[in-house]
């Protein structure tokens, strides 16, 4: 059974908006929604990857196994890697655990990620 979902497009056009949405958060002094933005943001380009190519993505764990799925370039960050960094977003959301100058630190690699993956999942209209 397949869990319906967004059309493609509405997901390629979800993930940067999410990581402007973290952003004013962060700027508001809202780390947990800023954080959970983050990993909004790099969910739904993934679900976008994992569409373009016909795969599962119904569940956090279908989405690590399309960051699994993703062949890896030379002298990028291997994908499961940086799924695994933004998990942390994610965590951060219901644990507060990250300190602020983790946050700090990961936030770009966040939006590098969504770049690269949505670049990836580049819908056949457009």
């Amino acid at each position: 059974m397949t869990t319906p979902t967004l059309p493609l497009r509405e997901h390629v056009e979800l993930a940067p908006e999410f990581l402007e949405e973290a952003e004013a958060e962060f700027a508001a002094g809202k780390p947990l929604k800023g954080a959970e933005m983050l990993w909004g943001a790099v969910a739904h380009a993934l679900t976008a990857v994992a569409l373009q190519n016909g795969w599962p993505h119904d569940s956090h764990g279908s989405l690590k196994r399309v960051a699994k799925r993703l062949p890896n370039v030379p002298g990028a960050s291997h994908w499961l890697t940086e799924f695994d960094v933004m998990e942390w977003f994610h965590s951060h959301f219901y644990h507060g655990q990250m300190s602020d100058r983790r946050i700090a630190q990961y936030r770009p690699r966040a939006r590098r990620l969504v770049n690269r993956l949505l670049a990836v999942a580049q819908p056949a209209d457009g």
